[in-house]
């Protein structure tokens, strides 16, 4: 922890950054875009951006060092040269044309004001400029904290292009119902309304008679409303600007995903200089169409630049140094009463202020650090993970993923056949890169000096074979260590679309492989007639393999012993209590690091994972949660259900095996 006067230091800078009392839209001081000084007379100059130099006027004014030098020269008045350089200036400079011909409504006070950016719309704005400068599409993705005006900026900046830079240049909004899209585009009427007549009109009228379609006269552009819920009622224009808001609230309509609609619209859009493309939201969880948007445009896999605005960015959240000193004694013992997390929002960029008002505002929510998360994220990963209705905390996932770690190996397993006693014979691992196994450990890597009873596990979660079904995921954990007081782990998984018995045999031959494991298999989706298989392979599958794999999970029927007739019955059964109770076993194990997961993937799965409204547990719309199943019941398996591993001291030379066993549930 630095000392109270080196952070006392570096606070001054950080306000004076977040204050920016030398940011001028009027004279262009510390404005967005390279900028050259042009001197207007001896006392005046003007931060001038730097493509505004081919313009005539502008080389007047440089050439004979002053407005009246050009006026002088030209014959004509100064005024004239003033009036012709501001017109330019306009064409060149958004935040001099926002503030001298833009007024929007203030959040506060409702009253019309000039359109003076603040920092966090100065970030955006930055981004925004250097494609349109460097000749390239314009695409964002914005992930919106809390309102600081990002979407005003947005449409302001649409309506800029199309007044200096672009005629005939159609843009749309769409929103995830058609009034809010509609509120939008008011800006651009308000921006109309308002807007000085002395530099021009801006005349918009609707557009054959269409309240969803306007068009502005002047410039030849359409401006077209949207919603994701009637998709259909968008009109197919030549888009140049596309504005998509709340990207996060989109649901799937019939026979319409998100990211059908999105790449639809994205489809209909023109590329080339100029041409935008916005897609906004607050976070909505993780797991969802925007979450894998953005994480893509992290991850460098799309043209949208990831744009994100933490909380400590916006002015607003300050208290005074009076507040502070009214609240926490003064600076200094504030600094020294820091918790480990606002030390952390210190190394994030926060003023002390700022940590002050966090402080405050969380005392607001009684302490709830996951909805302040949620309502004032510090960052990216933060606003996501902490908003949806999660099964699993986040901080429970983070913790796991400590230990994640890209596999050793990708590929397949074979036998002498896919499926069958044959299929169990000679098997050998075969490398590829789109395999269905992950591997962190081999067999040969975890084999014991001795055979090791209950020393491996796995749990099968079984889908189907087309690309939108369900997965069919293994999970293989190896408890070896849990004989010196470690933690079991997970050595490899498995995880693909294939046929259901095809499937069942994998798992038995990696369960085999993994010096014969205990296989649970979850038979719900076995019971079930699935459209992408032929006939029911509930219990045909399993009382076939049982024949030939003699390590596999038994479930006792409740109810049968008071009957003093028990039933054995093959595989694990997913009920309403069943599935509680391991989705509960993986959550504490995460929390209190009871077993090593490897898969980042698995990881993701569980950040996605939440409670419905009707209270049952799924992944978020669009994601799967196949892992989690897999998962949860390995680590029950792992943990709560086996005995604990054991050598055999005897036999050393006899084939390792693990005694059935059987449950009830």
């Amino acid at each position: 922890m630095p000392s109270y006067k080196s952070i006392s230091e570096e606070n001054h800078k950080r306000n004076a950054a977040l204050n920016d009392q030398n940011y001028d839209p009027f004279t262009g001081q510390r404005c967005v875009g390279d900028r050259f000084v042009l001197k207007l007379d001896p006392q005046a100059h003007i931060y001038t951006p730097e493509t505004a130099r081919s313009e005539d006027v502008v080389k007047a004014i440089v050439k004979h060092g002053s407005v009246k030098g050009a006026a002088h020269v030209n014959r004509i008045e100064e005024w004239v040269v003033l009036r012709d350089f501001s017109i330019v200036r306009f064409k060149h400079d958004f935040e001099f044309w926002a503030i001298s011909c833009v007024r929007i409504q203030d959040k506060q006070s409702k009253k019309m004001v000039p359109f003076k950016l603040h920092l966090a719309q100065r970030i955006l704005l930055e981004e925004l400029e250097w494609m349109r400068l460097a000749g390239k599409p314009i695409r964002v993705i914005l992930l919106k904290a809390r309102q600081w005006g990002g979407s005003t900026l947005v449409q302001i900046y649409m309506a800029w292009i199309q007044l200096f830079h672009e005629v005939g240049w159609h843009s749309a909004i769409v929103a995830d119902v058609e009034d809010q899209a509609r509120n939008i585009r008011s800006m651009y009427s308000k921006l109309a309304g308002n807007y000085p007549r002395e530099v021009s009109t801006i005349t918009i009228t609707p557009f054959e008679g269409s309240s969803k379609n306007k068009y502005l006269i002047e410039r030849g552009c359409i401006m077209s409303i949207g919603s994701a819920q009637q998709p259909d009622s968008l009109r197919s224009f030549d888009l140049a600007m596309l504005h998509l808001s709340e990207v996060g609230l989109w649901k799937q309509t019939a026979g319409k995903s998100p990211e059908d609609l999105v790449q639809a619209l994205i489809g209909a859009l023109a590329r080339g200089r100029n041409t935008l493309l916005v897609e906004e939201s607050t976070a909505k969880g993780v797991g969802n169409y925007f979450h894998r948007r953005w994480q893509a445009s992290v991850n460098g896999q799309n043209n949208s630049v990831p744009v994100f605005i933490p909380w400590h960015k916006i002015d607003m959240y300050r208290l005074t140094k009076k507040e502070i000193n009214d609240n926490y004694g003064n600076y200094e013992k504030f600094v020294e009463s820091w918790t480990e997390y606002e030390r952390f929002l210190w190394s994030e960029g926060a003023t002390i202020e700022g940590i002050a008002w966090y402080r405050w505002q969380l005392d607001e929510y009684d302490g709830d650090s996951w909805r302040m998360q949620s309502e004032f994220p510090t960052t990216a990963q933060e606003a996501f993970q902490s908003t949806g209705r999660r099964v699993f905390h986040p901080a429970y996932v983070l913790n796991l993923r400590k230990h994640t770690r890209d596999p050793v190996a990708i590929g397949n397993l074979e036998g002498d056949g896919q499926t069958g006693p044959g299929s169990l014979q000679n098997i050998r691992f075969v490398p590829s890169k789109n395999g269905h196994l992950w591997i962190w450990k081999f067999p040969e890597d975890i084999e014991p000096p001795r055979p090791v009873r209950n020393m491996t596990c796995g749990f099968a979660d079984i889908g189907g074979r087309t690309k939108t079904a369900d997965k069919s995921t293994l999970k293989i954990f190896n408890r070896y260590w849990m004989m010196e007081g470690g933690l079991p782990e997970v050595v490899a998984e498995y995880r693909g679309n294939l046929d259901q018995d095809i499937f069942a045999w994998d798992a038995v031959r990696l369960c085999k492989w993994y010096f014969n494991a205990l296989l649970a298999v979850e038979i719900n989706s076995l019971r079930t007639k699935h459209s992408d298989t032929e006939g029911e392979h509930g219990y045909t599958i399993l009382d076939e393999i049982k024949e030939h794999y003699d390590y596999l999970f038994y479930r006792t029927q409740p109810g049968s012993i008071v009957d003093r007739a028990p039933t054995r019955i093959l595989g694990f059964h997913t009920g309403k209590g069943t599935k509680e109770m391991i989705v509960n076993r993986l959550n504490a194990a995460a929390r209190d690091t009871e077993y090593i997961e490897r898969s980042s993937r698995t990881c993701d799965e569980m950040d996605s994972y939440e409670i419905k409204p009707d209270g049952t547990m799924g992944a978020v719309e669009g994601a799967k949660d196949d892992l989690v199943i897999s998962t949860a019941g390995g680590v029950w398996l792992a943990t709560s259900y086996m005995s604990h591993p054991k050598m055999i001291r005897s036999g050393t030379g006899k084939r390792l095996r693990q005694r059935k066993t059987e449950a009830v549930i």
